[in-house]
């Protein structure tokens, strides 16, 4: 029995999600197009996509494509050889519930319970972090400097998508909120280099919080915890977001002033040296 979640690899905003259909130039010259399970993306990425840049993985829901899917033999040797998933009609966007940078893709398959989330929050990533997010509040009410009073977002954090929260700090104090799937750690890294592990969950017994508090100034970040499938939280802030009150760390930086969270500082560092998101963003 085939799993439900198939891949496309392909270049960078190559697929466009506003669009109500994917329709690739191997349609027309293939008759169809082309896919693959999650144990085929890497040969597939190794024999086509290396020498590119910047390479994204699709994500796509096969109980949502309207389009015929059929698992033949590929034409050439790839991989293990199994058959591979072939689109026979133009690719239905609202089928594709991810799109990842290649680097970040686990090569597992997924379970359809995350599938099922992810087609109904149809979470969008964030920029610098590639955090899975969808912003649910923007206060039309503006200070006095034209920014809003007030923001809410929701988001989530999973590995098998990686979507964690890279090192970062803001102007504003940020409140975190636990709302559903498996619990969560956040790392806090204080000014006076003071460290603080808190993991957010419903199990107040083991000290877990539904809510919390991020103070302006100090680096946060976030990941679901080990061998968890997918945790979903939501932030607010006021005075609200806006991409300037948002610093990525320099990770290098920050191993050397907090060196015992080396680690899960590394094993954090998403963003490529991208400090600032882009201009306009959230603004």
């Amino acid at each position: 029995m085939h799993s439900n979640a198939i891949f496309i690899l392909c270049a960078e905003n190559e697929i466009d999600l506003d669009l109500p259909y994917f329709s690739p130039s191997s349609l027309q010259s293939d008759g169809f197009i082309h896919a693959c399970c999650a144990e085929q993306v890497k040969a597939v990425y190794q024999q086509f996509f290396s020498l590119q840049s910047q390479v994204f993985v699709a994500v796509i829901d096969t109980r949502l494509v309207s389009a015929e899917i059929k698992y033949e033999s590929p034409s050439e040797p790839i991989g293990n050889d199994k058959p591979f998933p072939h689109i026979f009609g133009k690719l239905n966007t609202n089928a594709i519930v991810d799109i990842l940078e290649y680097q970040h893709f686990s090569h597992q398959d997924i379970s359809d319970r995350l599938l099922d989330v992810l087609a109904h929050y149809r979470f969008s990533r964030l920029p610098v972090e590639g955090t899975l997010y969808k912003s649910t509040w923007r206060a039309t009410t503006e200070l006095a400097n034209e920014k809003p009073v007030g923001t809410a977002m929701i988001g989530m954090y999973c590995h098998t998508l990686k979507s964690v929260s890279c090192f970062h700090r803001l102007s504003h104090d940020e409140i975190w909120h636990f709302y559903a799937g498996d619990a969560f750690n956040l790392y806090l890294l204080f000014p006076d280099g003071e460290v603080e592990s808190i993991v957010m969950g419903t199990d107040f017994a083991k000290g877990q919080h539904l809510q919390y508090r991020i103070p302006a100034g100090v680096w946060q970040a976030g990941e679901v915890l080990k061998n968890s499938e997918y945790a979903i939280f939501g932030c607010t802030m006021a005075p609200g977001f806006t991409g300037d009150c948002f610093e990525a760390a320099d990770h290098d930086l920050l191993k050397e002033q907090f060196s015992g969270m080396s680690d899960v500082i590394e094993r954090l560092a998403v963003n490529d040296g991208d400090t600032a998101m882009p201009e306009g963003f959230a603004s």
